[in-house]
């Protein structure tokens, strides 16, 4: 039952990975790079493996649409490189899942024993500890993917043009100043909130 659940979310992380990568979603100029909410889930839901795999699917499947829907880019052939999108998608989930679990056990709330049965003494304490767990771990997902993919980007096309944009220090930090800005203020939010939902659930199916 366990193995069937995790294949389920496994394949539901997927169908969102190839929804988001190919449907984005845009305000204005701003695109909300929703691609990586299924790691952010998966670092916090499930083992590292999981977690490294949906990184993977991530990676493979964005660096196909590069290949693909948007292909005529002006930026591409920056994008085409593996270690500009694949590379840094697997670290948001290595980074998420370290830091989560790392957190998780260093403020892991009380607990006590009450007629010999270890019972949780806090309630309040454990929900606040939990939500303040995932949105670290969160924000340094987002944090992690738009470090790597502005730092691989400029190791490998420092000094190159594509039509009229120079990739420079400048040009990369104007490029995700806004975009990560909406990120890391928009994924604390969501993130916490459906992996909250999540473990509700799976707690009820499991009983």
């Amino acid at each position: 039952m366990k193995k069937s659940k995790r294949i389920a979310l496994m394949a539901f992380m997927l169908a969102l990975i190839i929804i988001f990568n190919f449907v984005p979603i845009s305000f204005g100029p701003v695109t909300l790079g929703l691609m990586i909410l299924p790691v952010l889930i998966m670092a916090q839901m499930e083992d590292l493996k999981m977690t490294i795999v949906t990184g993977l699917l991530l990676g493979v499947t964005n660096l196909i649409s590069w290949y693909t829907v948007k292909a005529g880019a002006l930026l591409a052939p920056v994008f085409q490189n593996p270690l500009v999108c694949i590379l840094p998608r697997v670290m948001i989930g290595i980074v998420a899942y370290a830091v989560y679990h790392l957190l998780s056990k260093l403020l892991r709330p009380k607990y006590g024993e009450v007629d010999g049965q270890e019972v949780l003494l806090n309630k309040k304490q454990l929900f606040i500890s939990e939500k303040a767990i995932s949105v670290t771990a969160t924000a340094c997902g987002v944090l992690t993917n738009t470090l790597l993919v502005g730092l691989m980007a400029l190791l490998l096309f420092k000094g190159q043009t594509f039509g009229s944009t120079a990739i420079s220090a400048q040009w990369i930090a104007t490029l995700f100043s806004v975009n990560f800005v909406i990120e890391v203020i928009a994924f604390p939010i969501i993130v916490p909130a459906i992996v909250f939902a999540l473990k509700k659930i799976d707690r009820k199916t499991t009983v």
